[in-house]
């Protein structure tokens, strides 16, 4: 099987922890993860925090929108499997960044300002990676925050599409690349991870839960020269990186 260079943890993991916790991202380090995905949502007096919906009702048990709660109110909740807190943006990156680098996905609108000032101040724009949906969004933070990476999220993306990238990628007709692309396992073919290395940028597959049989597809994509795999699952980072 081919190697990979970046084992990344998919919330940390989505299996027997809670997602987006400092318990998910710590067992996914140890199982291997190189890398992890995090996302980053704003309460109503702008704390920054760790959740990846808008609503409370699939990972706590409580009910609600994040964004109507303060901090004070988030910081009492507990998540579903396990009992955990939160995470505060800034706790997770001082634990994370100790250790590996981050992939930071920004959930909400307009929190640019303060997660920049915030990376900015710990001293970690180099560990961190920022991900999102918007292609010109990402332009923008490269030029303007140096030296940060961005992993564009293109399944739901805007500003360029899978087929658009394929077609002008293939003759380097693009311009502004991020240094990552993310997209679902399920979409990924052979032309879009050859135009990726074509464009020196990292191709990157999410997705995997949904499959009876998630590493047979996993070893497929590393087989195909993918080069790096968003893992839901913390066990299977043990078995790939065992390889």
């Amino acid at each position: 099987m081919k190697k990979i260079t970046l084992f990344i943890g998919h919330r940390g993991t989505l299996v027997d922890y809670d997602e987006n916790t400092l318990e998910a991202f710590e067992i996914a380090i140890k199982s291997g993860a190189n890398c992890i995905e995090l996302d980053v949502r704003r309460t109503k007096d702008r704390k920054l925090i760790i959740f990846h919906d808008n609503t409370l009702t699939r990972t706590t048990s409580s009910k609600g929108v994040l964004n109507n709660l303060t901090y004070n109110d988030v910081k009492n909740l507990k998540t579903k499997k396990r009992n955990q807190n939160i995470p505060l943006l800034e706790e997770s990156i001082d634990y994370i960044t100790d250790k590996t680098q981050a992939i930071i996905h920004l959930k909400d609108e307009g929190i640019e300002k303060e997660f920049f000032d915030l990376i900015n101040k710990r001293g970690v724009l180099k560990n961190c990676i920022v991900s999102g949906r918007d292609i010109n969004k990402l332009k923008r933070y490269k030029k303007t925050f140096k030296p940060i990476r961005t992993c564009f999220n293109m399944t739901k993306g805007r500003g360029l599409n899978l087929k658009e990238f394929i077609a002008k990628g293939r003759r380097k007709k693009l311009k502004d690349l991020p240094d990552m692309i993310n997209i679902r396992s399920d979409l990924i073919s052979n032309q879009f991870i050859e135009v990726c290395h074509v464009n020196d940028i990292k191709s990157l597959a999410w997705g995997f839960i949904g499959y009876e049989q998630p590493l047979q597809i996993i070893k497929s994509l590393i087989n195909n020269q993918i080069d790096g795999i968003l893992f839901d699952d913390y066990h299977n980072l043990n078995i790939i990186r065992g390889n």
